[in-house]
């Protein structure tokens, strides 16, 4: 066998999905700081210059594991309160929300991590404002009523809210139950949303 590589015959589409698997494993296990390129390539099975010609530079491809992530979250969040009243998709998104919080490594090291920050500051100011957007359109077809500036403003209360959790989680632990979330946002957050 001679020592060259085997040439990748994957699409073009393939290897960037290839790439982005590799590189948000890579991100989860060793921080945004951490990561290394020649490690996600190998992961993906790409040459580097393979994904150099997919991704620029290293916060390229963070940005491009972030919206993945976000669209995945996304679609978790609008299965969690398809069907729902208003009131009760904002309680079901409050406790899919927590929950993704403790499991999801990732989305902690994307929001809340000080080193994804240094390397890109508007990765958290992005989210907030794609998830308000998309927080607002899915409350609106559970058919809240309120003024579109108004649920805006809310919505950005509530997004706001989950990302000062993620900061700092309560110290009790049991405050992020799903039947005390449930109880909490019940209470006091949903009857926000009209």
């Amino acid at each position: 066998m001679s020592g060259r590589k085997t040439r990748n015959t994957l699409s073009s589409q393939d290897q960037e999905l290839m790439i982005l698997a590799a590189a948000e494993l890579e991100f989860t296990e060793a921080g945004v700081r951490k990561a290394n390129i020649d490690t996600v390539a190998a992961r993906a099975g790409v040459s580097r210059s393979t994904l150099y010609r997919r991704f620029a530079n290293k916060e390229e491809l963070l940005l491009a594991v972030a919206q993945h992530v976000y669209d995945r979250v996304m679609r978790e969040l609008d299965t969690a309160v398809a069907g729902l009243s208003p009131q009760d998709a904002v309680v079901e998104a409050f406790v899919a929300g927590a929950r993704i919080i403790e499991q999801d490594n990732l989305v902690r090291r994307l929001l809340v991590d000080g080193d994804v920050k240094v390397l890109t500051a508007q990765m958290p100011a992005l989210f907030i404002e794609l998830a308000i957007a998309r927080v607002a359109s899915t409350l609106r077809r559970a058919g809240a009523r309120m003024p579109d500036a108004d649920l805006h403003d809310v919505v950005e209360i509530h997004v706001r809210l989950v990302m000062s959790f993620m900061e700092v989680p309560p110290s009790d632990t049991g405050r992020w139950a799903p039947a005390k979330v449930r109880d909490t946002v019940g209470r006091f957050i949903a009857p926000m949303v009209w």
